[in-house]
C-alpha cells in the first residue's frame, strides 16, 4: 500500500498529496515525506530546506518565487486553516498565468506539492495558522521576488466573503504591497546582474560582448572606476548594487616584471580574489576568478588535469596558485584555469608576433614552450556556459589541441601572408627573470563533460581572432 497519493490539478508540476493517516482513539499518526514513498508516485525532489510560518487570520502572504534557483516545495498545514494559491511563470508553459487555489488544514492533512517555476501565496483562514513547508533550494534575497496578490490579469478569487474577511482589512507585509504585476513580470528582466573587474582586459572586453548579445545586465568596472585593491571602496560599490554574480577579470599579467613587483602582484592574484571571495559568501552570489597554466612545473608530457598537483616556477604563478586556494574555501566559486589567451584587449603575443613581422624579414621563436593558445572571446563563452550549471570548483579551459610557441607564430605568419624566416629557438637564448614551464597544455575534459560541448581548436580561434582584427583594420 502507497502511503501517499498523487492527485492532479490544472497546472502540470503542481500536485495534492493525500497521506496515509493512521487514527484512533489517541489520535493519529502520518508521514509527512518519505524520500522512498515519494519517489513511488514519480516526485524525485531533493528537499534541503524546511520552513515554519505562524500567522493570524486574514494574513495574506505572496506571491512568492525566486527569478533564479527557483525553489520546488511541500506544503502542510500543522495548526488552522489556508487558502494555499500557485501561479504558473513558466514563460513556456501552456498553462503561463494560470492559478490553482486549495484548502489545505489540519484536519483534511492534505499536502501541496510545487515543482520549480511557480508563484506561490496563501491566505489564512484562522488565527494562529502553522504552515511547515520543504524547499529544494535554500532562500536567496537577490534573487527573491513577487507578483501583486490581486494582479487583474491573474485575477485570483481569494473568496473573502465566503471565509468572512473583507479584501479592506487583509493584513500584508509591506514587502507585499509592493510586488509587480504579471504583465510587468511578463515585460521584465529577471536574468543576471554582473559585476564585472577587469573589464578593459581583453577577457573582460569580450565578456562584455557577450553579455550585450545576451542582454545579461552588468556593471563593467576597470580600476579607473573602482580599485579592486581597496577593499572598503569594494564592499560598498558590492553593498550599493543588487549583484547576482562577480566575475573577476582583474589580474597582475606581467610574468616578468612580477619578479620585482611581487608585494603588487601578491595583492591582485591572491588578496582580491580572496575577499572578493568572501564578500561573495557574505552575500550569497557566485564568485568567478581565472588562474593559469603556469601553476604547473611542466615536467609532465600529458595534458594536466584539475587533479594534478600544481608546483609553481615563479613569482607570478605561486600568487595565481594562492588565489585559486582562497577562492575555492567559498563553496559557491569557479575558479577557471586557462592558458596563453589572445584577444582584441591587451597586448598578447598574437599581436605581439604581428607587430614584430612588420619590417623585419626575420624571426626567432621559441619552441620549447608547449601548451593552448586560448582566444578570449571563446574562454568568455565557454565560461558563461559553465557558470549556467551551478557546478562550482576549480575548472580548465583552454582551445582544443596544443603548440609551441613557434607552431602558434608559424600558424599566424602564414595567415598574414608573412614571407620572411622564422627560425626556431630556445627559451634559454632569452634570459627572462620568471622561470617558465616547457610544457603546460591542459586538460578541459572535465568542463566539457558538464557543458556537453567541445571547444574549439586553437587554430579555429585564431582564424576568428585574425577576422575580428581585419575588421577593425589592425592587421
Amino acid at each position: 500500500m502507497n502511503k501517499f497519493k498523487k492527485i492532479e490539478t490544472n497546472l502540470q508540476g503542481m500536485y495534492i498529496i493525500e497521506p496515509l493517516v493512521f487514527e484512533d482513539n489517541r489520535g493519529f499518526f502520518l508521514e509527512s515525506y518519505n524520500k522512498d514513498e515519494f519517489e513511488k508516485i514519480g516526485i524525485t525532489t531533493n528537499f534541503i530546506q524546511d520552513n515554519h510560518s505562524k500567522s493570524k487570520k486574514g494574513v495574506l502572504r505572496g506571491l512568492h518565487f525566486q527569478v533564479r534557483y527557483s525553489q520546488g516545495k511541500l506544503v502542510r498545514v500543522v495548526k488552522g486553516r489556508i487558502l494555499d494559491i500557485v501561479v504558473d511563470i513558466r514563460k513556456d508553459s501552456s498553462t503561463y498565468g494560470k492559478w490553482h487555489g486549495i484548502e489545505l488544514s489540519e484536519e483534511n492533512k492534505k499536502m501541496l506539492y510545487i515543482s520549480k517555476g511557480f508563484a506561490h501565496g496563501f491566505l489564512a483562514l484562522e488565527d494562529d495558522t502553522e504552515i511547515e513547508y520543504k524547499c529544494d533550494e535554500f532562500y536567496i534575497s537577490q534573487y527573491d521576488s513577487g507578483i501583486i496578490w490581486n494582479d487583474r490579469d491573474i485575477a485570483i478569487d481569494w473568496n473573502f466573503e465566503e471565509y468572512g474577511l473583507k479584501e479592506e482589512e487583509i493584513i500584508l507585509s509591506e514587502k507585499d504591497t509592493k510586488h509587480q504585476s504579471f504583465k510587468e513580470y511578463t515585460e521584465k528582466y529577471a536574468g543576471e546582474n554582473v559585476l564585472l573587474t577587469g573589464a578593459d582586459g581583453q577577457l573582460g572586453q569580450d565578456f562584455q560582448k557577450l553579455f550585450d548579445k545576451l542582454e545579461t545586465k552588468y556593471t563593467a568596472t576597470d580600476y579607473k572606476e573602482l580599485d579592486v585593491t581597496d577593499r572598503e571602496k569594494v564592499k560598498e560599490f558590492i553593498d550599493n548594487n543588487n549583484f547576482t554574480m562577480i566575475i573577476n577579470c582583474a589580474a597582475y599579467n606581467n610574468v616578468d616584471k612580477a619578479e620585482e613587483e611581487s608585494e603588487k602582484c601578491f595583492v591582485l592574484n591572491s588578496y582580491v580574489p580572496k575577499y572578493l571571495a568572501e564578500i561573495c559568501k557574505e552575500k550569497n552570489i557566485i564568485f568567478v576568478t581565472y588562474s593559469t597554466d603556469f601553476v604547473f612545473d611542466g615536467e609532465r608530457e600529458i595534458p594536466y588535469t584539475e587533479e594534478d598537483i600544481p608546483n609553481p616556477l615563479s613569482i607570478y604563478s605561486k600568487t595565481k596558485l594562492e588565489g585559486e586556494k582562497y577562492s575555492l574555501e567559498y563553496e559557491k566559486s569557479f575558479v577557471i584555469r586557462t592558458s596563453w589567451v589572445f584577444g582584441m584587449g591587451n597586448n598578447n603575443f598574437c599581436k605581439q608576433v604581428i607587430n614584430w613581422s612588420k619590417g623585419k624579414d626575420k624571426l626567432r621563436i621559441v619552441d620549447d614552450q608547449i601548451s593552448s593558445p586560448t582566444y578570449s572571446k571563446d574562454l568568455a563563452e565557454y565560461s558563461w556556459k559553465l557558470i549556467q550549471t551551478d557546478k562550482y570548483g576549480l575548472y580548465h579551459l583552454s582551445n582544443d589541441g596544443e603548440a609551441s610557441k613557434f607552431e602558434q607564430a608559424q600558424y599566424i605568419l602564414k595567415k598574414i601572408g608573412w614571407n620572411g624566416i622564422l627560425e626556431r629557438a630556445k627559451t634559454k637564448d632569452f634570459p627572462l627573470p620568471a622561470r617558465r614551464a616547457e610544457y603546460s597544455k591542459l586538460d578541459s575534459s572535465k568542463l566539457e563533460g558538464v557543458i556537453n560541448k567541445k571547444i574549439p581548436h586553437w587554430k579555429s580561434g585564431i582564424d576568428r581572432f585574425l577576422e575580428e582584427m581585419k575588421e577593425k583594420g589592425e592587421v
